[in-house]
């Protein structure tokens, strides 16, 4: 094997002792987990294997699992002999994975409560306001908690109903532009306004209304509780969706990880004509969430 390695040319070992650096973190540390998968060369030539497979893991479109991003060349991937054991062992090490995110999220969650809930105790200190809404029997360390845990979850639902008036005002814009009847619409974090009210048709006419001030503190106000109110709910099912896609996609991840392990990528280093007289690279599906790894 090493034989063959030097007939290709005087030049190889001088780039196994001096030019052998890994593409992605730039490190010439481990040369002998520097591989050589694909139809890359210079300094592109060569990866570590670890960061290969972190890469293959991490990468968001999933395409990397079994194609190079700099050449587009189709990795040749050899499944490791199956082991009952190693499965088992990776099966072990991608649910406590798992658990190990989801319980950093709750406690994320949890941390952010609890800073709540002593930021509202000093604030209703002397006043007792928010004490005064609860029966006597709880705790006051519980009604600051579930005063925070109402907020926090209205805060969410506030941000979920401007992402979504932004998104359908967008979506309404983008296929409906024709039959806008306010073409000047445009939505803010803070708001959804009109930037010019001239030609607004409908609802989002601007002239109309007069300077009365009479009820609007009063409008406002039960707005604001109505807004709360929807806001709870709509906190908790925001909640539930960003919580399910986090995992969902951790998920993909972790496991994605774990096949890395088990179907590794062929080393070519010093056989470049193999892959260059490769006619066809043989296939094999893998079933990873929607990613099918050829070979």
């Amino acid at each position: 094997k090493s034989n063959e390695k030097f007939s290709m040319g005087e030049h190889i070992p001088l780039q196994r002792n001096s030019a052998k650096a890994s593409r992605i973190c730039f490190d010439t540390d481990n040369p002998n987990d520097l591989i050589s998968p694909c139809l890359c060369k210079g300094g592109s030539a060569y990866v570590h294997r670890k960061c290969l497979d972190d890469w293959r893991s991490v990468n968001k479109n999933g395409r990397a699992f079994n194609f190079c991003d700099v050449c587009q060349f189709e990795y040749v991937i050899e499944p490791v002999v199956d082991n009952p054991s190693s499965d088992k062992h990776r099966l072990l090490v991608f649910r406590l994975l798992v658990t190990r995110d989801m319980t950093l999220i709750v406690l994320l969650f949890q941390l952010i409560i609890v800073a709540m809930t002593f930021l509202l105790q000093a604030v209703d200190k002397k006043s007792n306001t928010i004490k005064d809404l609860y029966p006597n029997s709880m705790s006051s360390f519980g009604i600051y908690y579930l005063s925070s845990l109402i907020l926090f979850l209205a805060f969410l639902g506030f941000l979920g109903l401007i992402g979504f008036c932004c998104g359908w005002m967008n979506d309404n814009n983008n296929t409906n532009r024709s039959n806008d009847t306010c073409p000047n619409c445009a939505c803010y974090p803070y708001n959804c306004i009109c930037l010019d009210c001239h030609g607004c048709d409908g609802p989002n006419n601007c002239g109309g209304g007069g300077g009365d001030g009479g009820g609007a503190a009063l409008v406002v106000i039960v707005i604001i509780l109505i807004f709360a109110a929807i806001g709870i709910v709509v906190g908790v099912i925001l909640t539930a969706m960003i919580v399910s896609k986090i995992m969902k996609r951790h998920t993909n991840k972790l496991w994605l990880r774990q096949e890395a392990k088990k179907y590794v990528v062929t080393d070519f280093q010093g056989r470049m004509h193999e892959l260059e007289n490769m006619p066809a690279q043989r296939r094999i599906k893998v079933h990873v969430s929607t990613i099918h790894v050829q070979k």
